[in-house]
């Protein structure tokens, strides 16, 4: 069997790009702007970002209805539902909270796995997915807890967001991509995504003009929260296909720590020692969650 421990290189770097928006998110709902005017631009931005990688391929994009189905089920289960619980919580939660709440999605993704009989019990991967709950406990320690006790509630609704990845997650690795490459995906996705939610900003007034008042810091962060998350998201799409959607939803654990790291250089956000502690952890649980041989075909 060919090995391929090689996956944790994209999947580091898709951590790593994808971490970037947890700062970003909360500079851009911090400005002040609306929730769905901010989502709007990220999902907008993340269509054109698709776009420019998938014109030099000069492949005919089809359009069928397993396909439209699929794009509907991405653009709810991994765009608009998460994307309002999270800028939702962002506004009340620190970015490095935040951060870690995404850590969830593989402790989500497991039973939904095994349930729907996409994967099969495993002493060692649920290991590395106790590993990866033992971090997030590391994490929300004495010392790194909320610094108002009274937004706790804000947690949970954060903790919802993952759970809407985890669907999506597993849905795109049993219904597969109908031939499409990941960036196709993304595409479709992102741009029924746009439509909808360019709609509704209109209808709503929600709209954000970021060209108005000149570019200042939240229009920045926009900017890098659309174009990274394209990018992140069409790696993301790809993973679940080489790897499986387990070992695709480790990535949970690298935006955690990237997204905690990100926040501290950025933020100027302060943690303990627990997150040190929390990325030893983490790598084990990388170990111990080992991609498939077998993946899924796309083209």
């Amino acid at each position: 069997m060919k090995s391929k421990s090689w996956l944790f290189v994209p999947l580091i770097t898709i951590g790593a790009t994808w971490g970037l928006t947890i700062p970003a998110i909360k500079i851009a709902v911090s400005g002040g702007y609306p929730v769905l005017g901010v989502l709007f631009w990220q999902v907008f931005l993340a269509a054109f970002t698709a776009f420019i990688l998938f014109l030099p391929r000069r492949r005919t994009f089809k359009l069928t209805k397993r396909r439209l189905i699929l794009f509907a089920w991405i653009m709810a289960f991994g765009s608009i539902l998460p994307g309002i619980i999270t800028y939702t919580s962002a506004f009340h939660l620190p970015a490095g909270v935040m951060a870690i709440t995404i850590a969830m999605v593989p402790i989500f993704i497991m039973p939904i796995a095994i349930a729907t009989g996409h994967e099969t019990f495993k002493k060692s991967r649920a290991l590395g997915v106790l590993m990866g709950a033992i971090s997030i406990v590391l994490l929300i320690g004495p010392e790194a807890s909320l610094p108002d006790p009274a937004k706790a509630g804000f947690v949970l609704l954060a903790i919802i967001s993952p759970f809407c990845y985890a669907l999506e997650d597993n849905f795109v690795a049993y219904f597969g991509l109908d031939g499409m490459t990941p960036v196709e995906t993304l595409l479709g996705s992102a741009v029924m995504g746009a439509v909808v939610l360019g709609v509704v900003v209109s209808v709503q007034g929600s709209f954000i003009p970021l060209w108005e008042n000149g570019f200042e810091k939240a229009d920045y962060a926009i900017l890098v929260i659309g174009f990274t998350t394209g990018l992140a998201y069409a790696g993301f799409i790809w993973l679940i296909g080489q790897g499986g959607p387990v070992f695709a939803g480790l990535v949970a654990y690298l935006v955690t720590f990237f997204g905690v790291i990100w926040s501290i250089l950025i933020l100027n956000e302060t943690y303990s020692s627990y997150i040190w502690a929390a990325f030893a952890i983490m790598c084990i649980g990388m170990f111990l969650v080992r991609p498939k041989v077998k993946s899924i075909k796309i083209k």
